[in-house]
């Protein structure tokens, strides 16, 4: 996995670079884009370079040579930064055309985390399922090929993609794990498996996992109806930590056309907001470690 994140963290490298040093030269975005357009009679636009500033576009590496000639940096760093252009191109190779759904991109942003805030109604938290859940889980393309296939990965790559989701569990190890703190919906506790026993496991693992210091665990119990914030099934919100290295907080919403990366910031202030909300009103841990206890009695796990 570190071949995917690699890509964007030089992405983020670069455009916060890029950004640095037209500060240096006191000059703003709209400066530069005037003074490019003059020189070099492009097409630059006040939108690309913000763009490419803020890590939210791929860069092509004539114009970080242009930049760098404007803004007069020396031979040596213009080197470093066109290549940090032509390694960070990477990611938009595959995003293309093998990551139609965004996913490769968001297990990238995952692997650099610092803090996980999701939201499921449907399915485990893929950072929580067993190696049997998340295997079944694959295994549903099967169901619908024709539908699917478009869209998601291959049929004869879910073993791989389940031992993909078991490899993406490290980071909730080591001696700086990720926080996780997570609201599932009961609705997604309670539904039947074929083989019940790899549902019991996937409780009892809830439980386990619960018990750790960076693992937080809400279950939204049925009692409570109806309830804001629940359109979409399945939503996320990564943390970063503070340095230029990194992006600002960044969310994920999947739905049936295939994951999105959510980067727009009042997008994702709105995401922490329902959040905030959810967790508000979702059973605290201890009521949601019972809720999942009885549920393993009742079913008879």
């Amino acid at each position: 996995m570190p071949e995917f994140a690699g890509p964007m963290i030089r992405r983020w490298e670069l455009g916060n670079a890029l950004r640095r040093i037209r500060e240096e030269r006191h000059m703003t975005i709209a400066e530069v884009t005037a003074a490019m357009k003059e020189r070099y009679g492009s097409s630059f636009s006040t939108t690309k370079l913000s763009r490419m500033e803020t890590a939210r576009r791929g860069v092509i590496p004539r114009d970080v040579h242009d930049l760098c000639v404007l803004y007069e940096v020396s031979a040596q760093e213009r080197e470093r930064l066109l290549e940090l252009a032509k390694s960070a191109r990477e990611q938009d190779e595959w995003s293309a055309d093998t990551d139609p759904r965004g996913y490769r991109r968001y297990i990238a942003l995952e692997q650099v985390a610092s803090s996980i805030i999701e939201y499921t109604v449907m399915y485990m938290p893929g950072l929580l399922q067993t190696q049997a859940y998340a295997t079944f889980v694959e295994n549903l393309q099967y169901q619908a090929v024709d539908f699917y296939s478009p869209m998601f990965d291959l049929p004869e790559r879910a073993d791989e993609r389940a031992s993909l989701r078991m490899k993406r569990q490290e980071v909730l190890e080591g001696p700086d794990p990720l926080h996780l703190h997570v609201v599932i919906d009961e609705n997604a506790l309670r539904r039947r498996l074929p083989e019940p026993q790899v549902m019991g496991a996937q409780l009892r693992h809830l439980l386990t996992q619960s018990e750790k210091p960076n693992i937080h665990i809400q279950v939204m119990p049925m009692q409570v109806g109806l309830y804001p914030g629940a359109e979409s099934v399945h939503w996320s919100v990564l943390g970063f930590p503070a340095g230029d290295a990194h992006p600002p907080r960044t969310g994920y919403l999947e739905a049936i056309f295939g994951g999105r990366v959510v980067e727009r910031e009042t997008e994702v202030t709105r995401m922490v907001g329902v959040f905030e909300i959810l967790t508000g009103i979702a059973l605290d841990s201890a009521a949601s470690r019972s809720l999942i206890e009885r549920i393993i009695a009742d079913c008879g796990y």
